[in-house]
């Protein structure tokens, strides 16, 4: 065994642990993305080099903190959609990652979902996410500050 191998082994795993952010306070606003569709609608996107259920949850969490600055306190998802590995193309990999898969190179993406969600200021007949409880639990479970809130 060379001797430079476990160095540059280490040195490998030191560079692939970096790749990843893992959740902070600081880069949980990088990945928002909401849009009005009307006085109790909205589109809230989540992207992130975080893991599949952090992008769920933080979308959820986003719901819920854009309905209680609204002035709703429940809220339902009508519709969601979740990406990730979209992009097929036959060119060079270059520095991006892809997987190959019958000849093409698949492009893979930070995953992401995106919610459209109605508010309620009263609870509505049937299941409703109660804003406030999402909101604490979520930022309690990724040690998020209470207090503050993407714009």
């Amino acid at each position: 065994m060379n001797s430079l191998q476990p160095t540059i082994i280490f040195l490998l795993i030191s560079l692939l642990g970096a790749c990843a952010k893992p959740l902070q306070p600081e880069n949980y606003e990088a990945g928002i993305s909401s849009t009005r569709l009307g006085t109790d609608s909205f589109i809230v996107s989540y992207s992130g080099q975080i893991t599949d259920e952090q992008v769920v949850d933080l979308a959820l969490l986003r719901s819920a903190e854009l309905s209680l600055q609204n002035g709703f306190n429940y809220f339902i998802i009508v519709k969601t959609d979740e990406s990730a590995a979209i992009h097929a193309t036959t060119e060079s990999a270059g520095i991006t990652e892809f997987t190959l898969h019958n000849g093409l190179q698949l492009q893979h993406s930070d995953p992401g979902t995106t919610n459209t969600i109605v508010c309620f200021k009263h609870k509505p007949v049937g299941f409703a996410y109660v804003a406030l409880l999402v909101k604490a639990s979520l930022r309690t479970k990724y040690g998020l500050d209470q207090t503050s809130q993407p714009i």
